[in-house]
């Protein structure tokens, strides 16, 4: 919805009684992006939601406090960032109340610097998106919106009003999808992280899949009972100087390279360890590194192929050496280096180069195949070795090393300037039915 809109002279629809009912979505959004607005507002109703627009207000009605009624009752808020609506005192005014409501689910209409005060909220890309029902920035905002409001599609009747549940006044649920950070006590704020769901899924690669390795193996059945919180992007070289210059620590070389947005580079596991811990004690709440079992899990967002994109991989993807191709996959750019933390599309869960730029530490101690791994998702500790396992696949490695299911291992005290990490938050995460096996909203 967009309050510019009043402030351009834009006039409201005449006739027609006073709306009773309170909608599930509010949608923020300046009057130029107005035709992708209704497009959108048509496609999530197809879904069983009601949704505002604020061209619904009547006219006698007095207008702010209609506004205010229906963002008071709103379960969820949908921000259409564009370069208009970025510079729109009155988009910035909805979403924020969106925010404090732990509701705002935020789409990019096109290529813009985030507003200020939103820390990088991000739940869908819907630059390039002209209406239609298969785009992935659309699935993925629907996917995220049916973990908060569920879907009511198979209840709702064609032509009629979907009325809205009672609004429960409480401190807000994080729910599938919704992205937030946690407040830091010496000032800021922590990683940006995405509740990721409850489900199962077949971990490790079967044994047809190209360029795989032993260790990969045996495929096995996993259950992630509980959802859990994982960060949308590595952390950064901006996320880690803080907590070097707050505890003491000596900052990192950058390579040369650029810090800033950057995964921070040349940490070890032991340096990750004390990363999670120190922001575990600034939020208040337990932070710690990923299982392996949790890191493929959101990794493969539901997918079953080498990549969470598909059985190929290129560099426009992703940062490996591109000299290499896997499975046909034509060859590309080697970059040599680390590039910006979000340069490339997200998964379905929302999460940024799960594929490539560097390696990611996980708790698990390296055992070298699957068996007597457990199967409910916890990292795998015991054993003798005390070295750490790692994935993902970095700016340095060939394709075969960036799959889903490759493994790394290196002892916790080593540092290489291909190796970062990203950090897992588990409880208080609402619990969510398991979904099916490797189920996620399909692919374009």
């Amino acid at each position: 919805m967009c309050r510019d809109c009043r402030a351009q002279g834009r006039s409201w629809p005449t006739g027609g009684t006073k709306r009773l009912e309170m909608s599930d979505i509010f949608i923020c959004y300046s009057s130029s992006d107005r035709a992708l607005a209704e497009q959108l507002v048509q496609r999530l109703r197809s879904a069983g939601w009601s949704v505002f627009l604020d061209v619904q207000t009547r006219v006698g009605e007095r207008w702010h406090k209609a506004i205010q009624r229906e963002m008071d009752a709103a379960r969820a808020f949908v921000a259409l960032w564009s370069a208009r609506s970025v510079d729109s005192d009155y988009v910035l005014e909805e979403a924020e109340y969106g925010k404090r409501k732990g509701v705002l689910f935020p789409a990019f209409l096109e290529r813009v610097e985030f507003p200020y005060g939103f820390s990088r909220l991000h739940t869908a890309d819907l630059v390039g998106w002209s209406g239609e029902a298969d785009h992935r920035g659309l699935e993925q905002l629907v996917f995220a919106l049916r973990q908060q409001l569920g879907d009511r599609a198979a209840t709702a009747t064609p032509g009629a009003a979907t009325p809205s549940p009672p609004v429960v006044r409480s401190a807000p649920v994080l729910a599938a999808g919704q992205t937030f950070r946690d407040q830091l006590r010496s000032g800021g704020e922590g990683p940006l992280m995405v509740v990721i769901p409850a489900g199962r899924f077949l971990m490790g690669s079967p044994a047809d899949e190209p360029e795989r390795f032993d260790s990969e193996g045996p495929q096995h059945e996993v259950r992630i009972a509980q959802p859990f919180a994982l960060g949308v992007h590595v952390v950064t070289f901006d996320d880690y100087d803080r907590y070097a210059e707050d505890s003491g620590r000596e900052k990192h070389a950058d390579q040369g390279w650029g810090r800033g947005t950057r995964p921070v580079i040349n940490v070890s596991w032991d340096d990750a360890q004390a990363y999670c811990q120190w922001l575990g004690g600034q939020t208040g709440t337990a932070y710690r590194l990923p299982s392996e079992a949790e890191w493929e899990y959101a990794c493969r967002a539901g997918t079953s192929t080498p990549f969470h994109f598909g059985s190929q991989m290129t560099t426009d993807q992703a940062n490996f050496d591109g000299r290499a191709s896997y499975n046909g996959s034509a060859k590309g750019e080697y970059r040599q280096k680390t590039v910006p933390v979000g340069s490339f599309p997200p998964n379905a869960f929302g999460l940024y180069d799960m594929h490539g730029n560097v390696w990611e530490w996980c708790r698990d101690s390296w055992h070298g195949d699957y068996r007597g791994s457990p199967d409910d998702g916890s990292a795998w500790e015991t054993g003798s070795s005390s070295d750490r396992v790692l994935r993902g696949g970095s700016w340095f490695n060939f394709p075969r090393n960036c799959r889903a299911a490759k493994r790394n291992v290196f002892a916790p005290d080593n540092r290489y300037d291909n190796v970062g990490f990203r950090v897992c938050r588990g409880a208080p995460i609402e619990p969510l039915p398991a979904a099916p096996l490797n189920t996620a909203p399909p692919k374009r």
